[in-house]
């Protein structure tokens, strides 16, 4: 194991101004900042379900993942949310095979799901810590806001490209608005399945165009 890495625990799963995002802290040091990290709604629903021991009907995409490595004897050791390039986490999945040890690249949204599901251990590389946790809280309000502004600013450039996209294909504008409301209310009311297929259908129908 690295000496440059850091326990954390899940502080808190929710949605923010801009979106869904898990929070990481430290499990080994008393401090107030946190990691966060924004996730898609259907990772949302996985992680929170996962941690509140839901188990469904059938099993998503994380079940079946541990499903597999159990019946193949194998297990994971932990994960590791190991670099930060801009605002886009990089994370590794550490398992222990009869072969061996493999280290499996992840986005880190996936590899905590596993992790809560394997019950390992979720680890921090020190420089992602540095660069990216931030203070929740009222004294440091002013650097939050800056984080998710920089968010915010992302997501309003890609907005306003497809909505240049938008002006080029006529009549497609007002159904993709349609469709954007309907996304918007099944975030509101947690409907994620029906977020997803939306937002695939959105996107299916902008790269049609």
């Amino acid at each position: 194991m690295a000496d440059n890495l850091m326990e954390v625990t899940i502080s808190d799963v929710s949605i923010t101004n801009v979106g869904f995002a898990i929070f990481l802290k430290p499990t080994d040091i008393e401090s107030q900042r946190v990691v966060p990290i924004f996730i898609g709604p259907l990772e949302t629903y996985s992680i929170s379900s996962a941690l509140d021991g839901v188990t469904p009907p059938r099993p998503n995409t994380h079940d079946l993942i541990i499903s597999m490595l159990n019946e193949m004897e194998a297990r994971v050791l932990h994960v590791i949310i190991n670099d930060i390039i801009g605002n886009i986490f990089y994370a590794r999945i550490v398992i222990q095979t009869e072969d061996g040890v493999l280290e499996l690249d992840s986005r880190p949204s996936d590899s905590v799901a596993i992790a809560i599901r394997s019950k390992c251990p979720i680890y921090v590389n020190e420089k992602v810590y540095r660069e990216s946790s931030v203070v929740l809280g009222e004294e440091n309000k002013e650097k939050g806001d800056q984080v998710e502004s920089e968010i915010r600013e992302e997501i309003e450039k890609r907005e306003s490209s497809q909505e240049n996209v938008y002006r080029l294909t006529g009549g497609i504008t007002s159904e993709i608005e349609d469709l954007k409301k309907e996304l918007q209310k099944a975030v509101d009311e947690e409907n994620f399945e029906e977020a997803a297929r939306l937002r695939d259908l959105i996107n299916s129908k902008v790269q049609e165009n």
